[in-house]
């Protein structure tokens, strides 16, 4: 005669079994991503000030392409760097978002990297050219600023390279304590998930669309709808981007750093016509402080989107990033024929 087990019994072994066949399918469907590429991508250091920054010392991949990405001592991508500067060293800060940052591109392919290789062979011996690739996914202008007033004039650049920033509105010092401390427990929750490959290839890949969208719902990105300068976004929508850049420039001029604008457009606005918020913020800030405006539209969009990364209208490929490179490259040795060759190196200030 069998005897029957008590039903919460049985109830608990089936949920035990059915929890371990799930545990097995996702330990199996990790290293299977793992063995595929998926995984081991770059993590952020929660920043009272700038929210998110590149931790120092990594290498990983980027997260599409998985092309090798090495992360320096000091936060930035690419090779050391020597403090205080050496002698005979002109120096370029690169300020700006994942097109700076090198977005699917290797390294030697960013236009931050082309761009000190045709720079240093026009400079010849005996001048050493660097140009530091600051770029940070996702900061705003707001971000590019306080990192160059507390972080980025310690590299005594002789030129800052500003290019773009995501027009997003909430990443000011305008903001609460509580704001900045929930905001760097979301990065610290999303670098824990980054540790997975089943979320850089589900969140991350696979449902791109989806996982900007809501993140979207987080941090706006119509600055009308920015609680914080809502008065004045609404009397004038661009003011909040033309006040960081504006400032950038200032504190680079007050400095004895050349400040540069650039602008990379987003290739359907520029197909379209449409002129892009942060250009016309740049155009006006050139005017005003006789700052240099590289505009590449002309150069990119004869091409259409082969420079583009597939389904992606933001990000350059390796080609793109050439073309970047070497129209900034034109613009600047342009700059050095009108001027007292600002490409000679500076005499570094008495404070690293």
């Amino acid at each position: 005669m069998s005897v029957k087990r008590p039903r919460s019994k049985r109830v608990l072994q089936n949920l035990a079994i059915f929890s371990a066949t799930i545990l097995v399918f996702l330990i199996g469907l990790e290293i299977t991503l793992r063995l595929a590429g998926y995984g081991n991508v770059e993590v952020y250091d929660p920043d009272p000030v700038l929210y998110w920054k590149l931790r120092p010392n990594q290498d990983c991949f980027t997260k599409i392409g998985r092309h090798p990405v090495h992360i320096n001592s000091r936060g930035t991508r690419g090779p050391e760097f020597q403090l205080p500067k050496p002698p005979g060293t002109f120096r370029i800060l690169s300020l700006g978002d994942s097109k700076t940052f090198g977005w699917g591109v290797s390294e030697a392919d960013t236009y931050s990297a082309r761009l000190e290789r045709l720079l240093q062979e026009h400079a010849g011996p005996g001048t050493e050219i660097e140009v530091i690739n600051a770029g940070c996914n996702a900061w705003s202008y707001p971000q590019m600023r306080f990192y160059f007033r507390d972080i980025g004039l310690q590299y005594q650049p002789d030129l800052i390279l500003i290019g773009d920033g995501n027009l997003w509105t909430q990443f000011s010092e305008n903001n609460s304590p509580e704001f900045i401390e929930s905001f760097m427990n979301r990065v610290r929750l999303k670098n824990f998930f980054r540790r997975f490959a089943t979320f850089h290839y589900i969140v991350e890949d696979k449902f791109k669309g989806l996982y900007e969208s809501q993140r979207a719902k987080f941090i706006p990105v119509d600055p009308a709808a920015d609680t914080l300068f809502k008065d004045q976004q609404q009397k004038d929508p661009d003011a909040f981007f033309r006040q960081h850049i504006d400032g950038l420039c200032t504190l680079a001029l007050s400095n004895r750093v050349q400040p540069v604008l650039l602008f990379i457009p987003y290739i359907d606005q520029a197909l379209a016509g449409e002129t892009n918020r942060a250009l016309k913020a740049k155009l006006q800030i050139s005017r005003q402080w006789n700052v240099p405006l590289i505009d590449t539209t002309p150069v990119l969009t004869p091409h259409g989107r082969e420079l583009y990364m597939e389904a992606d209208t933001v990000h350059l490929t390796a080609e793109g990033n050439a073309v970047i490179a070497r129209q900034i490259f034109e613009s600047l040795t342009n700059l050095v024929k009108r001027s007292d060759n600002p490409l000679s190196p500076s005499t570094p200030p008495d404070k690293p």
